[in-house]
């Protein structure tokens, strides 16, 4: 019986031990891959590949901006800022202009040195100096390069406003006397229309729009899928040339908004990135 009676009490601690070491599972907060990220120490070096053994593009110092397109492990994948030297065959580039479709942009003059984006064909490029068989040129808005994630704070995304809730409140109706000549009745005013912004990456292929009636000429699609397309956005870009980007997969970056009311909703394009 005494046998009995220890083994119960060691049951019963045990369990009382394991309760308290299963406490209240806490939530993970989420890690922000894209954005505007800020840096937070001198002399950082932007890399061309998420190695430290891979070439040093160029370096940014505390305070400085860059704009983070994703994240491998504890790499961030940015943006090249206009520090960054780039490099193009000299064969490709004629009157400032890429001369054929996907031509390496790479990071030193030099086929051994990585690529860091493409150029295509008439795309304009900003020349800083020619020697013999290499052009150097100004980064483009898709030269791309990976830096330490624990040097880089990025900004924290404004959070979409909650979803107005109403009421309807039914009061008994009141009789009133009779006005003479009462003035028209106005019409009621119309509620405000809810519009959601925020910043966003999103990928899809470039199309023209034929509907006269549409916010903006140019759409964001998916994928074909049996023939079949969907639009994603409207691409609002007057300060861009997308005439180039038509039919290929691209990634824009800006400020979405969308009203309750319209089907889909329009992207104020900031940058635009071809997908390779």
């Amino acid at each position: 019986m005494k046998k009995f009676v220890l083994s119960c009490a060691i049951s019963l601690a045990m369990a009382g031990i394991a309760h308290a070491d299963a406490g209240p599972v806490m939530a993970q907060s989420a890690v922000i891959t894209t954005g505007h990220g800020t840096v937070t120490t001198d002399r950082v070096n932007v890399r061309s590949r998420a190695d430290k053994t891979t070439e040093v593009v160029t370096q940014v110092n505390k305070g400085d901006a860059v704009e983070v397109l994703d994240r491998k492990g504890d790499w961030l994948h940015i943006t090249l800022p206009a520090s960054a030297k780039c490099y193009v065959s000299s064969q490709f580039v004629k009157d400032g202009a890429a001369t054929a479709d996907a031509v390496n942009i790479r990071c030193g003059p030099g086929t051994n040195f990585k690529d860091v984006g493409k150029l295509a064909k008439g795309e304009a490029v900003e020349v800083v100096e020619v020697k013999g068989e290499w052009t150097q040129i100004k980064p483009t808005g898709h030269c791309t390069g990976w830096i330490a994630a624990e040097f880089v704070e990025i900004a924290i995304p404004t959070p979409l406003p909650a979803p107005i809730q109403t009421s309807e409140v039914i009061t008994p109706p009141v009789s009133l006397p009779p006005v003479a000549d009462a003035p028209t009745s106005l019409s009621p005013a119309e509620p405000p229309v809810e519009v959601i912004t925020r910043y966003i990456v999103k990928d899809g292929y470039l199309a023209a729009v034929a509907d006269g009636n549409a916010p903006a000429p140019y759409a964001l699609m998916t994928p074909k899928s049996v023939g079949l397309e969907h639009i994603i956005a409207y691409l609002d870009a007057p300060q861009l040339q997308l005439t180039r980007f038509e039919g290929k997969h691209i990634r824009v970056v800006g400020n979405e908004r969308w009203k309750r009311d319209e089907r889909y909703p329009v992207i104020a394009v900031e940058r635009v990135d071809m997908v390779w």
